[in-house]
């Protein structure tokens, strides 16, 4: 599909979008039309979910029988007109966390090196990566599916973690136009800079503290019967002061990864290894890897390299920079920041998602055009949407998922009690409240709990 890298110049340049669509199991049209898939990121290949989808059931035979389900690449990924960066300049190693007026000033000079990389290898479409410009191309996509058939004139659409702003956002600009939304992993950008901080500080620290009740007990994990917290503490002391190193790394190539691990990575590593949903899966690989650091090895810990100018980290921080406020502009407010996250989560530092966009943006060259602000009033003219997320989120609070519900009213929060980040894909009780919204309408009881 083609778009335009800036709407509000109709005589523009434009970009390429790219999509799948795994076909509805109906004989002839998809019942209920189209149901369009964001996976979140920002950085998730929306496509990718539709080729495993074709090979191995990500969904329901229920689902696939009502929807044709497409995955439409945002702008900037995957399939669709690349971001590209130098991967040499990002592969440059600075602190995040910078306790020094020079370790600061690197970092700012290491995030203006990527930006100025990714303007120029990018062009015009570095500058017109936030949600605001997606929500556009989402309604592209509506306007063409109602083109082919007149019957679908809304949009109906899941969305996981960062793909929740995605739903949130279009709403507000397009209410009209909303047909059946399920938000997973509740992203609420209408939070202050620091109130958004905190709130992921915290349920990242939730979240591992259950993990360390979890590997206390679990014969699934390597450091059972051990003080894993205390383990896990004096691992990043050590790695603060002398990186641990990863043989297993490749220099280059698929999988490169760096040679040696500093606490910083390992914070940055583990809110990741966290975030799968299926604990049963994702926790014996986070005790492993805590296991065979502490013995020397922090392979399993270590951060991925850049190989490429497309690689997928890239529109993490390169969209983020356009949605969220980064207004830390001194070493002294950074320090204030880390000594306030500290002070609320002492295993973690305050080391999250939220925390890396804020000072990787700082000296970033694209425009912040999509801030945080309250929503907008119109945004309740929409229908009723289903919103979920999981009480031990590691990435997207639970706090985040109440406070989004009681802007919208007409709407309903779905809690999972359970840890992980997002819900659905799971295939539990999650799944069965969200697939019988999306094909009969039908919201559970405000309140609604389910288990994992």
């Amino acid at each position: 599909m083609t778009v335009l890298v800036d709407y509000t110049k109709p005589r523009g340049e434009s970009i390429t979008l790219g999509m799948a669509r795994l076909k509805s199991t109906s004989k002839g049209a998809a019942p209920q039309g189209t149901l369009l898939l964001n996976p979140g990121g920002p950085g998730g290949v929306a496509t990718s979910i539709i080729f495993e989808a074709a090979a191995i059931p990500l969904f329901s035979d229920d689902l696939r029988a009502n929807y044709d389900i497409v995955g439409l690449d945002p702008r900037g990924i995957g399939s669709s007109t690349p971001l590209r960066c130098d991967p040499d300049i990002w592969n440059k190693r600075v602190s995040m966390f910078p306790t020094t007026e020079s370790e600061y000033q690197a970092l700012v000079a290491y995030n203006t090196a990527v930006g100025n990389s990714c303007l120029k290898l990018t062009g015009n479409l570095f500058n017109h990566l936030s949600t605001l410009d997606v929500i556009e191309d989402m309604e592209m996509f509506r306007q063409a599916i109602h083109n082919e058939n007149s019957k679908w004139s809304k949009l109906n659409f899941i969305g996981f973690s960062y793909g929740t702003l995605l739903g949130t956002q279009y709403a507000e600009k397009y209410p009209e136009h909303v047909g059946r939304f399920v938000l997973d992993g509740i992203v609420d950008h209408t939070l202050p800079e620091t109130a958004t901080l905190l709130g992921e500080a915290v349920t990242y620290e939730s979240t591992l503290n259950q993990f360390f009740l979890w590997c206390d007990t679990s014969s699934e994990c390597a450091l059972r019967g051990q003080d894993v917290a205390g383990l896990f503490d004096t691992l990043i002391q050590n790695a603060t002061k002398s990186p641990i190193p990863a043989p297993g790394c490749p220099s280059t190539g698929i999988g490169a990864c760096y040679p040696v691990v500093s606490g910083e990575d390992v914070l940055q590593v583990v809110q990741g290894l966290l975030v799968g949903p299926n604990v049963t899966l994702a926790w014996p690989v986070l005790g492993e890897a805590l296991a065979e650091a502490a013995q020397g090895n922090a392979t399993l810990l270590s951060v991925p390299k850049a190989i490429s100018e497309t690689f997928g980290v890239y529109p993490f921080v390169a969209v983020g920079c356009q949605d969220w406020f980064h207004k830390s502009n001194s070493l002294a407010e950074i320090l204030g920041k880390t000594r306030m996250t500290a002070a609320l989560a002492p295993h973690t530092k305050g080391s999250t998602q939220s925390y890396w966009v804020q000072v990787s943006c700082i000296g970033w060259p694209a425009p912040t055009s999509n801030p945080q602000r309250p929503l907008e009033p119109k945004v309740q003219k929409a229908p009723p949407m289903l919103l979920i997320n999981a009480l031990h989120d590691p990435e997207t609070s639970i706090s985040w998922a109440v406070g989004l519900a009681a802007l919208l009213p007409k709407s309903v929060l779905l809690t999972r009690i359970g840890s992980g980040h997002t819900s659905y894909a799971i295939g539990g009780e999650a799944m069965i409240v969200a697939n019988k919204f999306l094909i009969t309408g039908d919201l559970p009881a405000p309140g609604s709990t389910v288990n994992s």
